[in-house]
């Protein structure tokens, strides 16, 4: 199977909104908790048949952000980020997109949750952050 990977850029598009989806707080954001590396497995495996969308999706949010903010996604505030994001969701966009805005935001946000709150086993949710948030103890867990 060839070996998929994205641009730095791509990378860093997709952290900086999963980050708003789940954003940092007393606890760390989706980012830092392994939901972007849980999104990679996904898109290497389970999601394979889905990896033009995605990149697309991901080129999408750039296309948005500088034809409504001039600059990349990663590089905005956390306010223009969720402008940016609204505006997807909403199906509210300025630029040329080659993938439904909408699909694509909801699917971005229904693996965000997957990466945040799956078992760590499946490659997020890194040291189970999002469960000792919780309190959920996992059988066996040692943390």
């Amino acid at each position: 199977m060839p070996t998929f990977s994205l641009t730095q850029r791509q990378l860093s598009t997709l952290r900086a909104a999963a980050d708003r989806i789940i954003p940092p707080d007393e606890w760390c954001g989706a980012a830092d908790a392994g939901a972007t590396e849980f999104i990679l497995q996904l898109l290497r495996e389970d999601l394979s048949p889905e990896q033009e969308n995605y990149l697309a999706g991901l080129e999408g949010i750039e296309a948005e952000s500088q034809a409504s903010c001039g600059k990349p996604f990663a590089e905005l505030t956390p306010l223009e980020q969720d402008a940016i994001l609204k505006s997807i969701e909403e199906n509210q966009v300025k630029a040329t997109w080659t993938v439904s805005p909408q699909t694509f935001f909801q699917r971005l946000v229904e693996n965000v949750l997957e990466g945040y709150y799956a078992n760590p086993e499946n490659g997020g949710n890194r040291d189970g952050i999002s469960w000792k948030m919780i309190g959920y103890r996992a059988e066996g867990g040692t943390w």
